[in-house]
Protein backbone atom coordinates (compact mmCIF):
# COMPACT_ATOMS: atom_id res chain seq x y z
CA UNK A 1 0.00 0.00 0.00
CA UNK A 2 1.10 3.17 -1.14
CA UNK A 3 1.92 5.63 2.29
CA UNK A 4 1.85 8.49 0.49
CA UNK A 5 -1.49 10.08 -1.43
CA UNK A 6 -2.10 12.86 -3.92
CA UNK A 7 -4.10 15.74 -3.02
CA UNK A 8 -5.77 18.15 -5.13
CA UNK A 9 -8.01 20.76 -3.38
CA UNK A 10 -8.88 22.66 -6.87
CA UNK A 11 -11.21 21.19 -9.27
CA UNK A 12 -14.21 22.44 -10.83
CA UNK A 13 -17.61 20.93 -12.09
CA UNK A 14 -19.43 22.29 -15.22
CA UNK A 15 -21.47 24.87 -13.23
CA UNK A 16 -18.50 26.92 -13.78
CA UNK A 17 -19.08 28.86 -17.11
CA UNK A 18 -15.60 28.52 -17.82
CA UNK A 19 -15.47 24.69 -17.23
CA UNK A 20 -16.05 21.88 -19.80
CA UNK A 21 -19.60 20.50 -19.82
CA UNK A 22 -17.63 16.92 -18.99
CA UNK A 23 -16.72 17.79 -15.63
CA UNK A 24 -19.85 16.25 -13.88
CA UNK A 25 -19.39 14.68 -10.25
CA UNK A 26 -18.94 11.34 -11.40
CA UNK A 27 -16.48 12.06 -13.88
CA UNK A 28 -14.16 14.33 -11.88
CA UNK A 29 -14.06 12.08 -9.07
CA UNK A 30 -13.19 9.13 -11.43
CA UNK A 31 -10.73 11.46 -12.92
CA UNK A 32 -9.18 11.74 -9.68
CA UNK A 33 -9.13 8.38 -7.94
CA UNK A 34 -7.37 7.18 -11.63
CA UNK A 35 -4.49 9.65 -10.70
CA UNK A 36 -3.98 8.38 -7.35
CA UNK A 37 -5.51 11.22 -5.61
CA UNK A 38 -6.66 10.63 -2.19
CA UNK A 39 -7.85 13.60 -1.17
CA UNK A 40 -10.52 16.19 -3.84
CA UNK A 41 -11.90 19.55 -3.62
CA UNK A 42 -14.34 20.31 -5.59
CA UNK A 43 -15.50 23.82 -6.10
CA UNK A 44 -17.34 26.34 -8.18
CA UNK A 45 -17.10 30.04 -8.82
CA UNK A 46 -19.47 31.59 -5.95
CA UNK A 47 -21.21 28.67 -5.38
CA UNK A 48 -21.55 25.60 -4.19
CA UNK A 49 -24.62 24.29 -6.16
CA UNK A 50 -23.47 21.10 -7.48
CA UNK A 51 -22.54 20.12 -3.83
CA UNK A 52 -25.28 17.73 -2.78
CA UNK A 53 -24.23 15.92 -6.43
CA UNK A 54 -20.57 15.53 -5.93
CA UNK A 55 -20.98 14.13 -1.93
CA UNK A 56 -23.90 11.98 -3.19
CA UNK A 57 -22.02 10.69 -5.90
CA UNK A 58 -18.91 10.32 -3.64
CA UNK A 59 -19.30 7.05 -1.86
CA UNK A 60 -18.62 5.36 -4.95
CA UNK A 61 -15.09 5.97 -5.44
CA UNK A 62 -12.23 5.64 -3.14
CA UNK A 63 -11.00 9.12 -2.03
CA UNK A 64 -11.87 11.65 0.78
CA UNK A 65 -13.99 14.74 -1.38
CA UNK A 66 -14.29 18.39 -0.27
CA UNK A 67 -16.81 20.39 -1.58
CA UNK A 68 -17.25 24.11 -1.55
CA UNK A 69 -17.08 27.46 -3.19
CA UNK A 70 -13.89 29.53 -5.34
CA UNK A 71 -15.17 32.81 -3.84
CA UNK A 72 -13.53 35.97 -6.06
CA UNK A 73 -13.37 39.18 -3.07
CA UNK A 74 -14.01 42.67 -4.22
CA UNK A 75 -10.32 42.66 -4.46
CA UNK A 76 -10.77 40.71 -7.01
CA UNK A 77 -8.73 37.79 -5.45
CA UNK A 78 -9.51 34.19 -5.10
CA UNK A 79 -10.05 31.98 -2.38
CA UNK A 80 -10.88 28.64 -1.50
CA UNK A 81 -13.87 27.64 1.06
CA UNK A 82 -13.41 23.80 1.56
CA UNK A 83 -16.29 21.79 3.77
CA UNK A 84 -16.59 18.03 4.33
CA UNK A 85 -20.70 18.42 3.92
CA UNK A 86 -22.71 19.49 1.26
CA UNK A 87 -25.07 20.99 3.75
CA UNK A 88 -22.16 23.29 5.56
CA UNK A 89 -20.98 24.11 2.21
CA UNK A 90 -24.36 25.35 1.23
CA UNK A 91 -24.58 27.69 4.43
CA UNK A 92 -21.76 29.69 2.88
CA UNK A 93 -23.16 29.36 -0.32
CA UNK A 94 -26.43 31.18 0.90
CA UNK A 95 -23.97 34.17 2.58
CA UNK A 96 -22.31 34.68 -0.62
CA UNK A 97 -25.42 34.87 -2.60
CA UNK A 98 -26.29 37.93 -1.28
CA UNK A 99 -22.96 39.82 -2.18
CA UNK A 100 -23.07 38.72 -5.56
CA UNK A 101 -24.09 41.40 -7.59
CA UNK A 102 -27.44 41.23 -9.45
CA UNK A 103 -26.36 40.22 -13.17
CA UNK A 104 -27.90 37.94 -15.48
CA UNK A 105 -24.95 35.35 -16.96
CA UNK A 106 -24.76 35.66 -20.76
CA UNK A 107 -23.40 32.18 -21.67
CA UNK A 108 -22.78 33.21 -25.20
CA UNK A 109 -19.74 35.12 -23.31
CA UNK A 110 -19.00 33.03 -20.20
CA UNK A 111 -20.30 29.55 -20.64
CA UNK A 112 -23.24 27.57 -19.53
CA UNK A 113 -23.63 26.86 -15.88
CA UNK A 114 -24.53 23.29 -15.53
CA UNK A 115 -26.41 22.45 -12.53
CA UNK A 116 -26.02 18.38 -12.19
CA UNK A 117 -27.45 15.58 -10.84
CA UNK A 118 -25.01 12.95 -9.14
CA UNK A 119 -25.14 11.05 -12.02
CA UNK A 120 -23.94 14.08 -14.17
CA UNK A 121 -27.05 14.37 -15.74
CA UNK A 122 -28.44 18.26 -16.15
CA UNK A 123 -31.17 19.37 -14.06
CA UNK A 124 -31.23 22.90 -14.00
CA UNK A 125 -28.87 26.29 -15.53
CA UNK A 126 -27.86 28.90 -12.93
CA UNK A 127 -29.12 31.79 -13.93
CA UNK A 128 -26.58 34.00 -12.18
CA UNK A 129 -23.46 36.06 -13.30
CA UNK A 130 -21.19 33.74 -11.27
CA UNK A 131 -17.78 35.37 -12.74
CA UNK A 132 -17.64 37.78 -10.36
CA UNK A 133 -16.54 40.03 -7.46
CA UNK A 134 -18.48 39.59 -4.41
CA UNK A 135 -18.96 42.85 -2.48
CA UNK A 136 -16.69 41.20 0.20
CA UNK A 137 -13.08 41.97 1.42
CA UNK A 138 -10.52 39.37 1.35
CA UNK A 139 -10.48 39.37 5.27
CA UNK A 140 -14.52 39.75 5.13
CA UNK A 141 -14.15 35.83 2.81
CA UNK A 142 -11.92 34.40 5.12
CA UNK A 143 -13.07 34.74 8.58
CA UNK A 144 -16.72 33.76 7.11
CA UNK A 145 -15.31 30.48 5.91
CA UNK A 146 -14.39 30.14 9.74
CA UNK A 147 -17.24 31.23 10.32
CA UNK A 148 -19.11 28.55 8.61
CA UNK A 149 -16.37 25.42 9.94
CA UNK A 150 -14.66 25.55 6.53
CA UNK A 151 -10.70 25.32 5.30
CA UNK A 152 -9.55 28.86 3.58
CA UNK A 153 -7.01 28.51 1.35
CA UNK A 154 -6.18 31.66 -0.88
CA UNK A 155 -6.12 30.38 -4.42
CA UNK A 156 -3.19 30.09 -7.05
CA UNK A 157 -1.58 33.10 -5.32
CA UNK A 158 1.20 33.04 -8.04
CA UNK A 159 -1.41 34.04 -10.74
CA UNK A 160 -1.51 37.15 -12.26
CA UNK A 161 -5.28 36.44 -12.84
CA UNK A 162 -7.09 36.43 -9.25
CA UNK A 163 -3.59 35.40 -7.53
CA UNK A 164 -3.06 37.55 -4.33
CA UNK A 165 0.62 37.80 -4.49
CA UNK A 166 0.40 39.50 -8.10
CA UNK A 167 -2.91 41.69 -7.10
CA UNK A 168 -2.44 42.46 -3.85
CA UNK A 169 1.42 42.38 -4.27
CA UNK A 170 1.24 41.20 -0.22
CA UNK A 171 0.25 38.91 1.99
CA UNK A 172 -2.12 41.15 4.38
CA UNK A 173 -1.26 40.81 8.07
CA UNK A 174 -4.53 40.03 9.24
CA UNK A 175 -5.18 37.25 6.83
CA UNK A 176 -5.52 33.73 8.20
CA UNK A 177 -4.54 30.69 6.01
CA UNK A 178 -3.38 27.35 7.06
CA UNK A 179 -2.68 26.42 3.74
CA UNK A 180 -1.67 28.82 0.42
CA UNK A 181 -2.27 27.40 -2.60
CA UNK A 182 -0.04 27.77 -5.60
CA UNK A 183 -0.54 27.29 -9.37
CA UNK A 184 0.13 23.74 -10.58
CA UNK A 185 3.19 24.23 -12.81
CA UNK A 186 5.36 26.17 -9.84
CA UNK A 187 7.00 24.24 -7.22
CA UNK A 188 6.55 25.64 -3.48
CA UNK A 189 10.97 25.60 -3.70
CA UNK A 190 10.54 27.80 -6.39
CA UNK A 191 7.96 29.87 -4.95
CA UNK A 192 10.20 30.57 -1.99
CA UNK A 193 12.76 31.91 -4.52
CA UNK A 194 10.31 34.62 -5.59
CA UNK A 195 8.50 35.48 -2.48
CA UNK A 196 10.38 34.80 0.61
CA UNK A 197 7.69 35.34 2.88
CA UNK A 198 6.61 31.98 1.91
CA UNK A 199 9.09 29.91 3.40
CA UNK A 200 7.01 29.91 6.97
CA UNK A 201 3.57 28.83 5.02
CA UNK A 202 2.34 25.58 3.75
CA UNK A 203 2.39 25.21 0.05
CA UNK A 204 0.21 23.30 -1.78
CA UNK A 205 -0.35 22.63 -5.71
CA UNK A 206 -3.63 23.14 -6.99
CA UNK A 207 -4.79 21.67 -10.48
CA UNK A 208 -7.48 24.35 -10.73
CA UNK A 209 -9.25 21.91 -13.59
CA UNK A 210 -11.24 22.92 -15.68
CA UNK A 211 -11.37 19.94 -17.93
CA UNK A 212 -10.60 16.47 -17.00
CA UNK A 213 -7.50 15.88 -18.41
CA UNK A 214 -6.28 18.45 -15.87
CA UNK A 215 -7.70 16.79 -12.48
CA UNK A 216 -4.77 16.13 -10.56
CA UNK A 217 -2.01 16.90 -12.96
CA UNK A 218 0.39 18.38 -9.99
CA UNK A 219 -0.31 16.91 -6.96
CA UNK A 220 0.76 17.75 -3.54
CA UNK A 221 1.88 14.46 -1.70
CA UNK A 222 1.08 13.88 1.81
CA UNK A 223 1.13 10.99 4.30
CA UNK A 224 -1.73 8.67 4.32
CA UNK A 225 -2.40 9.32 7.88
CA UNK A 226 -2.59 13.00 7.54
CA UNK A 227 -4.72 12.59 4.17
CA UNK A 228 -7.55 9.66 5.49
CA UNK A 229 -7.21 11.48 9.61
CA UNK A 230 -10.87 12.18 10.64
CA UNK A 231 -10.60 15.47 11.43
CA UNK A 232 -12.58 18.72 10.40
CA UNK A 233 -12.16 20.41 6.93
CA UNK A 234 -10.53 23.34 9.13
CA UNK A 235 -8.74 20.73 11.78
CA UNK A 236 -7.68 18.77 8.86
CA UNK A 237 -5.90 21.96 7.46
CA UNK A 238 -3.72 22.90 10.14
CA UNK A 239 -2.65 19.00 10.78
CA UNK A 240 -1.64 18.87 6.74
CA UNK A 241 -0.09 22.59 7.75
CA UNK A 242 1.63 20.86 10.43
CA UNK A 243 2.94 18.07 8.15
CA UNK A 244 4.02 20.36 5.27
CA UNK A 245 6.28 22.89 7.48
CA UNK A 246 7.65 19.68 9.81
CA UNK A 247 8.93 20.25 13.11
CA UNK A 248 10.23 23.93 12.75
CA UNK A 249 6.93 24.78 10.82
Amino acid sequence: MNDRLGIDLHVHTALSPCASAGMTPPAVLLAAERRGVGVVGVVDHNTAGNAWAVMEAAPAFDLRVLVGLEIESVEGVHILALFDSAEAAMGLDRVIAECLPKRANRPEVFGEQHLLDPMGEIVGEDPRLLMSAVDLSLDAVAGLIRRYGGLAVPAHIDRRANGLLPVLGFIPPGLRADLWELSSHLRPDAACETWPELATRALVNGSDAHYLEGVGCSPTRISRDTAEARLEPAQWGRALAQELLGPSG
